[in-house]
């Protein structure tokens, strides 16, 4: 008989064997954030382990088709009787025949399942929608990774202008320490508005030691989701400008757009779809089962205590016959696997209704995350322009003497704060935007 393969499970065993055993190789120039994306959806461990289920899952589809199909096997044994019986059954009065104690067969039988209540045919179909539920699951998988891995990109690049704003204001003090030196030579500021600077200074490398040491843990977990396990060092190449400004539709619309298109929701719905099945299978306990048995073989007689003349102890046995089975009694069990698999159904009800509650939760917090950040970047964007312009006039004036440190001090710390501010809104602008793509199912 030839072998079959599936397509679905040969293409996915080949992909996944083409991943399994080794991490992906670390990047030699800047990614951008699609680079990012593909390479994670290629290479995440966890993509590849939901893809494995998926080929488990063909796996039982074929399994569970295969009760439909005859089934051949070679069976053997020896049995001993106390008392000498009869090689073969007589096939006519005073026939022949051989007796001993210890008889060998051998034989291959065949069986073909002909009738078995719908079970067999259940079971296919539940075995089907659950590979579509697989199926769905992984491309819910890789949108998950493709939107950890855009969260982690924008948050990297507001990072890298929040460590920058932290440097340009270290040097900016380091100018106005010597300024301060100068004026204090010429007796022309307090000696404490430098000490003032050295404090400033010294909570500006702290900060920057801070902010370094939070976008170090950020490229660590962006390589993890890469799949890179030497080196955590991922350079990117992108802006927080976005190309195409977030939309923010109705959120009923976006509701109708993610049921639609999300596929955690439509695995669940197959899951659900799947117990119906499971419970079909269950109810045919209760019904008839037929089946065709056959079978051909050799029995021998290994130890002969009597044999008539002309008989041998070595003959060829064939039979084929329709059997049936009605179950009439199983202790409960049956009613118990139905009762088990109605309440399976019922779970999967409530999943797919608390699925659908948290959708509507995820697209009510994306649109409104969207709207609040760009109000914050308006906001802050005004901010950072009139906190640089406080800066320098306040700055100015302590060096014509009409201004005091204090002031310098506190104008410069509201430029960081207003800098800092503006870049996380532009990085929380397009994470609202990549997680309404998410909610709705439109991220790949």
């Amino acid at each position: 008989m030839a072998l079959k393969l599936n397509p679905f499970w040969l293409a996915a065993w080949l992909v996944c064997g083409a991943m399994s055993g080794r991490s992906a190789v670390p990047p030699t120039e800047a990614l951008t954030l699609d680079q990012a994306i593909e390479m994670a959806v290629n290479n995440n461990p966890e993509v590849s382990a939901v893809q494995w289920q998926s080929v488990a899952a063909a796996a039982d589809v074929d399994a569970v088709r295969a009760q439909r199909l005859p089934k051949v096997s070679l069976v053997g044994g020896y049995s001993y009787a106390t008392e000498d019986q009869r090689l073969y059954p007589a096939t006519y009065n005073s026939e022949p025949g051989v007796f001993g104690s210890g008889v060998v067969d051998g034989a291959v039988v065949l069986k073909i399942p002909l009738y078995t209540g719908g079970k067999i045919s259940s079971e296919i179909a539940a075995s089907e929608l659950m590979k579509r539920a697989a199926e769905g699951d992984l491309s819910r998988s890789r949108e998950i990774v493709a939107f950890n891995v855009t969260s982690l990109f924008y948050s990297m690049l507001a990072q890298k202008e929040v460590i920058a704003s932290v440097e340009s204001a270290m040097t900016a003090m380091e100018e106005q320490r010597r300024t301060i030196q100068e004026l204090v030579s010429l007796q022309k500021a307090a000696r404490v508005d430098a000490l003032r600077a050295e404090v400033r200074l010294a909570e500006l490398q702290e900060k920057r030691t801070k902010e370094y040491n939070t976008l170090t843990i950020q490229q660590w977990t962006l390589a993890a989701l890469l799949g890179l396990e030497d080196g955590q060092d991922v350079q990117l190449s992108g802006s927080l400008e976005l190309s195409d400004p977030p939309q923010c539709p109705d959120a009923n619309l976006c509701m109708k757009t993610a049921l639609r298109n999300r596929n955690d929701y439509d695995a669940a719905r197959q899951r659900r779809a799947a117990t119906g099945e499971s419970v079909k299978s269950a109810r045919s306990g209760f019904l008839p089962t037929l089946s065709l048995e056959s079978s051909y073989g050799l029995r021998w007689m290994s130890d002969v205590q009597d044999a008539s003349a002309g008989s041998d102890d070595l003959e060829d046995v064939g039979q084929i016959g329709l059997v049936a089975e009605w179950p009439l009694f199983s202790g409960g069990g049956t009613r118990a696997q139905v009762r088990r698999q109605a309440a399976v159904q019922q779970a999967a009800l409530e999943r797919e209704r608390q699925l659908r509650l948290q959708i509507r939760t995820e697209v009510e917090t994306a649109l409104a995350d969207i709207s609040s950040a760009t109000e914050r970047i308006d906001t802050t964007k005004t901010a950072v322009d009139a906190a640089r312009e406080s800066f320098r006039i306040i700055q100015e004036k302590y060096e014509l003497g009409k201004g005091a440190m204090v002031d310098v001090l506190t104008a410069q710390a509201s430029l960081i704060f207003a800098e800092t501010s503006y870049a996380r809104a532009r990085a929380d602008l397009a994470i609202s935007d990549a997680r309404r793509k998410l909610a709705v199912g439109g991220i790949l």
